[in-house]
């Protein structure tokens, strides 16, 4: 009589079944939670953090009052859009600083809540009559603005935000925020 050979997985067998589940996971996280997607919010947050700071020592080195004023394109479906003007013979112009002409976009599968001196302000397309368009925020040539707060959230994502806080004196600093 045979004796019956009970016969088991081998080592090779399990190795194999472990690889094909790793391979698996891994393209369903790398779905899951796009590198791109997680670090535009942070990108955004840091920029206008980058941007206001500077901002505010070039209001106070050239003596100037600079404006900081945010629109939304597209009739308020689009991109979000940060830029700076400064006063000139009482009108708001374009800004000849190779820094500060450049305006930030906030990409639309970002949230963004901007909030000035403890009031909320509604971020809509830009007025058809310029004398209507006013700044959310002035930078003064003495160092000093309205304080203030951003929150990015990317709208995928709710499970973190970045928020940029600033004081009447500058300083403006983007921190990540999870729960």
């Amino acid at each position: 009589m045979r004796a019956q050979r009970h016969r088991g997985f081998s080592l090779i067998e399990i190795l194999v079944a472990v690889f094909v589940i790793v391979m698996v996971a891994s393209v369903v996280m790398l779905n899951v939670s796009s590198p791109k997607r997680d670090r535009l919010a942070e990108d955004a947050a840091q920029q206008f953090e980058r941007t206001l700071n500077y901002a505010l020592e070039e209001a106070e080195y050239a003596n100037t009052i600079y404006g900081l004023f945010v629109e939304r394109e597209n009739s308020g479906m689009g991109n979000i859009i940060f830029t700076y003007k400064q006063i000139d013979d009482n009108q708001w112009v374009g800004v000849n600083d190779q820094v500060l002409s450049q305006a930030v976009r906030f990409d639309t599968e970002l949230e963004i809540d901007l909030e000035i001196e403890g009031t909320l302000v509604e971020i809509n397309a830009r007025p058809v009559e310029a004398e209507q368009w006013q700044p959310v925020l002035r930078l003064l040539p003495s160092g000093e603005m309205s304080a203030g707060r951003l929150i990015v959230e990317d709208k995928n994502d709710t499970s973190r935000f970045w928020r940029v806080e600033w004081t009447i004196f500058g300083g403006a600093k983007a921190t990540l925020e999870q729960p």
